[in-house]
């Protein structure tokens, strides 16, 4: 009687408000329903006869009444439910009834009736040759919802009035493109690229200047030229203006627009006066920190108070929410009010923040409405879309999602997307990546297995069944029953009903969030299994979303099912014998025109069960749609570079990562030049790819082929969007190699030039200038003028450049630091700060005297310090003391890493002390002076008694160390040295001995000593020599 009573009342009911209410199947099968389906099918088998005769009828101009324009609303919304929120889509049987009974061939059968009407809706959604993913489900009922809306012109401005709400016409036929455009991205796009990234690569211009003029009608109609209109007697009411420019915004997101995505957002935000802001809060994040740390945080307010007993009880209900259950850190941030952070740092004051967040707290904030909500979602989408992926993008983007996911009350939908964005960001993250990807397996049992599951039962049906599973035994021989592996199963337990939310409370708001349909959703689940390293959960998802490609690669890369070898062996026949089934005929077996691999039986109803052999006939005709990627995954499980000539040819060379492979496959092999070839091709279709340009510019390089490389270099660098990608290190050092190189060689131009105009007496621009006469010139074809050299210090300018930049990137990489030195040493005149800040580099990283190279530090002294004080001549204090050098000069850089940098690191190097000496005289530091000088005698005295010696100051570090182990009691070189480091500490006790603290007088008997020490020492050995005489000259001059 009840259900009598219902009936009658959904009769009374128009069918709009019926629709209004969630009660899309009544709607579909009411007798104005038919009527239209019947059109909407015999219109569209029409034009799949006609597309290939001709020119398919133009649409009825009939206006529709306002029962069709019902019927359209409800498919698109169970269009919407059946494929992106869920709850499960009751009785679709009897409306896929209605769409059979009108089609003309329904003779033939129910279920080839519906999948030809489902193939010949899939052909009527392609747009600019691109076609929507394949195995949309109820892919009938979108088609009838925009044949409704976006095939009728005759009721393009009309708005019709609800009991509670207006329904714009416009409105609706954009929602109907924006859904169309979404249809069109395929899922298959890789890890990392989520919903809102891999919407903006797709190229369909008709479609999209489509949605950019209805966003213009719309805004017309709806906001009236006028954002801050707010009028009493409007048509339109705030709420709604704002979901349009949220709507709005995430439309720009998804073509690619940023610019007028953030401008929706803004006035989105000031019409509604919502106030929010990224801001810093003291906290603790760990169980056991003791102090807490600045906190990244969103404090968020809405304008009018929201209080949560008012909503209702199907508002209330939302997705799980899965746990963290981590022994470190914890379930939420904790803050704090204390005054200062572990590090000093300040607790955040109000100072830059809007007036109405001042007194808020970051653990205490209020509910915020649905919209403000969806608002802030819209700005960590807009954030994560079009920023780089980096761990600072994510640290910004995660406290948006995290301010919804803690608010009281919360819209199913939007509650869902909140989860998922803050999923996307902890999958990146050691301690959180479990709960990341646990919750977005929540999310997709709550949506997903709601859109495929039958309808659950109610609960008095079930209450006398028994909770334990039936265990089914199999006799021998038997076959067991079949496990459906196109349904998906749930990971977590079931959620009861009182905890899901009804259909229509799930598509309030479905328009205004960037959610993606279940195929996305379950792809991106997958890919996060993958990276988690749980393939086999991947390969499941992949082989029920017929992403075959992906399922081939899984295969390759775990082997994941069971054969005779054993477990975890034969993946790559498994993956090859795939790949084969969708591009190539049986063997042996006659072809079939048009054949479609998906229709042939596959051995036991498993993909992994095939045979590579089996299918190695003719290949199919046409190839299906990812037929390029296929023949790529084909020449690398079979190593066979003939694929990836197919693969290049079946894109109509397009496919860069065809030519990326064959390029590989020369490199393998050395040839170099076929390899640059490729790989020349490969950028040419793909110039937005640093790693190929990388490449390119490595092939060049090793060809010697300069030019080309730097310019492959920095083709790399501009292609990347941050440190990760071809803008590293490795790319900027090998930059500066490319350019090193060139400098040399236009070096070696311009001494060839200077030679020739020293052979010829004539100087190239002269003999440019001297040129014919113009007649004679008019009647002859010019001959082509050789490029100008580039300018060599140019060259080296930039080399420089780019060498301080790979080191500023790689800051410990003492390799690149040491090639920024050496080119700045070869500036004219030396790069004296670079030289000081690269030497300082290496000495932090290296920590020995080895790593110093005196000939360098010769000539930074000779630049930065002696060369200044000849010219600006001695200025000695009254006291005869040094003065400090003025702060920021180049002499106290020099000096300071000197004092600070080389001296702590001297040990057997006494060249490296004789800089010294001369760095602390030119500073008038005759204490110091005198010290050095002692210590670089003693540490050549030294090397007689095992120690080591350079022979020669003017050597290089590496020689030096190398001489290290040079006696100068038995070595000519190491006692000459021995001899000069003993003149110089006699002339400098000598020149300044009087002038030093704690010397003073007594420097003639401290020289006599050192001199005598070496003679009484050396005397056997080297009596008589030059050197020998050199140091009687010496005590003979030191005598009183």
């Amino acid at each position: 009687m009840a259900e009598a009573q219902k009936h009658v009342g959904r009769e009374a009911d128009s069918l709009l408000s019926q629709s209004t209410d969630g009660a899309y199947v009544d709607v579909l099968t009411s007798p104005v329903a038919k009527d239209l389906i019947a059109r909407f099918v015999r219109r569209l088998e029409a034009h799949a006869a006609e597309e290939n005769s001709k020119p398919p009828s133009a649409p009825s101009q009939e206006p529709l009444s306002e029962d069709e324009i019902a019927v359209g609303l409800a498919a698109l919304n169970a269009f919407l439910q059946a494929n992106v929120t869920g709850p499960v889509l009751e009785r679709v049987d009897k409306v896929e009834a209605l769409f059979i009974e009108a089609s003309a061939a329904s003779h033939s059968g129910a279920a080839d009736t519906l999948k030809a009407l489902r193939k010949d809706s899939f052909r009527a959604l392609d747009v600019d040759g691109v076609s929507p993913y394949p195995y949309i489900p109820n892919i009938e009922l979108f088609a009838l919802a925009r044949y409704v809306f976006a095939e009728s012109a005759s009721a393009s401005g009309a708005v019709i009035r609800l009991s509670s709400s207006r329904l714009s016409l416009p409105w609706t036929r954009l929602r109907i493109n924006v859904w169309h455009f979404k249809l069109l991205s395929q899922p298959s796009l890789g890890p990392g690229s989520n919903f809102a990234k891999s919407s903006q690569w797709i190229d369909v211009p008709t479609l999209a200047e489509q949605i950019n003029l209805g966003m213009e009608t719309v805004r017309k109609q709806i906001i009236d030229e006028d954002v801050w209109s707010t009028s009493e007697e409007e048509a339109w009411s705030t709420d709604e203006k704002v979901q349009f420019l949220l709507e709005a915004a995430n439309t720009h997101i998804m073509l690619g627009r940023d610019d007028r995505a953030r401008e929706a957002l803004k006035e989105a935000t000031e019409l509604n006066r919502f106030a929010y802001a990224l801001s810093g809060a003291l906290g603790k994040r760990t169980k056991f920190q003791e102090k807490s740390t600045s906190q990244l945080v969103v404090l968020a307010k809405s304008d009018a108070p929201t209080e949560s007993a008012s909503v209702s009880g199907d508002a209330e209900a939302k997705p799980d929410a899965v746990a963290l259950n981590d022994d470190t850190l914890l379930e939420e941030i904790q803050f704090s009010k204390e005054a200062s952070g572990k590090h000093g740092e300040l607790a955040a004051t109000s100072a830059g923040l809007p007036a109405a967040l001042a007194d808020l707290s970051p653990d205490a904030q209020p509910q915020l409405s649905p919209l403000d909500q969806i608002i802030l979602l819209t700005e960590a989408t807009l954030k994560d879309t079009f920023s780089p992926v980096d761990t600072l993008t994510s640290e910004e983007v995660l406290p948006y999602a995290v301010r919804v996911v803690s608010d009281k009350a919360t819209n199913w939908q939007i509650y869902t997307q909140a989860l998922l964005v803050r999923s996307r960001i902890e999958i990146h993250r050691s301690r959180t990546v479990e709960r990341g990807v646990l919750q977005m397996q929540a999310v997709v049992d709550q949506v997903v297995v709601d859109t495929s599951e039958a309808p659950r039962p109610r609960a008095e049906d079930v209450a006398d069944e028994p909770e334990l599973p039936a265990i089914a035994v199999t006799a021998p021989g038997q076959t067991a029953a079949p496990v459906d592996t196109e349904k998906p199963t749930s990971f977590f337990p079931a959620a009861k009903e009182a905890d899901t939310a009804p259909a229509h409370v799930r598509l309030q708001y479905i328009h205004a969030l960037s959610s993606p349909p279940r195929w996305h959703l379950e792809s991106e689940l997958a890919y996060s299994w993958a990276g988690v390293g749980s393939l086999v959960s991947a390969l499941e998802i992949f082989k029920r979303l017929r992403l075959w490609a992906e399922v081939a690669l899984c295969l390759a890369t775990s082997a994941s099912a069971d054969d005779e070898s054993g477990r975890g062996s034969g993946g790559e026949e498994k993956a090859k014998a795939l790949v084969r089934w969708r591009l190539f005929h049986r063997t042996g077996q006659p072809v079939a025109e048009n054949a479609d691999p998906d229709a042939e039986d596959v051995a036991q109803g498993d993909v992994t069960y095939l045979d590579p052999a089996d299918f190695a006939g003719p290949e199919r005709s046409p190839p299906p749609p990812n037929a390029p990627r296929l023949f790529c995954i084909l020449g690398d499980l079979e190593n066979e570079p003939a694929h990836w000539e197919r693969a290049w040819d079946v894109s109509k060379h397009r496919f860069a990562r065809a030519q990326k492979s064959l390029g590989e496959w020369h490199l393998a092999r050395k040839d170099w030049a076929k390899a640059r070839d490729a790989y020349r091709l490969a950028t040419r279709c793909n110039r937005l790819s640093p790693e190929m340009w990388s490449r390119l510019g490595d092939i060049s390089l090793r060809l010697g082929r300069f030019p080309d490389a730097a310019e492959a270099y920095s083709r790399a660098i501009g292609a990347a969007g941050d440190v990760v990608g071809g803008e590293d290190a490795r790319t900027w050092s090998n930059l500066g190699s490319s350019l090193w190189s060139m400098y040399l060689e236009a070096v070696e131009e311009v001494k060839k030039q200077i030679a020739e105009e020293k052979r010829t007496g004539v100087k190239k621009s002269e003999d440019d200038d001297g040129g014919d006469d113009d007649d004679d010139v008019d009647d002859e074809e010019p001959e082509p003028r050789e490029a100008k050299p580039r300018d060599p210090g140019a060259l080296l300018s930039q080399a420089l450049a780019a060498y301080k930049r790979g080191a500023s990137i790689a800051q410990d990489n003492w390799r690149i630091w040491d090639n920024v030195l050496t080119l700045a040493s070869r500036m004219r005149p030396p790069a004296v700060a670079d030289m000081v800040q690269a030497l300082g580099a290496i000495i932090r990283i290296r920590k020995t005297e080895d790593a110093l190279d005196d000939a360098v530090l010769r000539a930074l002294l000779q630049e930065g310090v002696l060369s200044k004080a000849k010219r600006e001549g001695d200025k000695k204090d009254e006291g005869g003391a040094y003065a400090p050098l003025p702060r920021g000069s180049v002499e106290k850089a020099v000096s300071a890493l000197f004092e600070e940098g080389v001296v702590p690191l001297i040990t057997t190097r006494s060249e490296l002390w004789e800089l010294v000496v001369r760095l602390r005289v030119w500073r008038r530091d005759y204490a110091g002076a005198v010290d050095a000088a002692e210590k670089a005698w003693r540490a050549a005295m030294g090397a007689g008694a095992g120690g080591g010696l350079a022979a020669s100051s003017a050597g290089s570090g590496g020689a030096a160390a190398a001489d290290q182990s040079r006696n100068w009691l038995v070595d000519a070189g190491a006692w000459a040295a021995v001899v000069a480091r003993t003149d110089e500490l006699v002339g400098v006790l000598e020149n300044f001995g009087g002038e030093a603290e704690g010397v003073g007088a007594r420097w003639r008997g401290k020289a006599r000593n050192a001199v005598r020490s070496v003679m009484s020492r050396g005397k056997e050995a080297w009596e008589g020599t030059e050197e020998w005489k050199q140091l009687e000259r010496l005590m003979e001059g030191l005598k009183p």
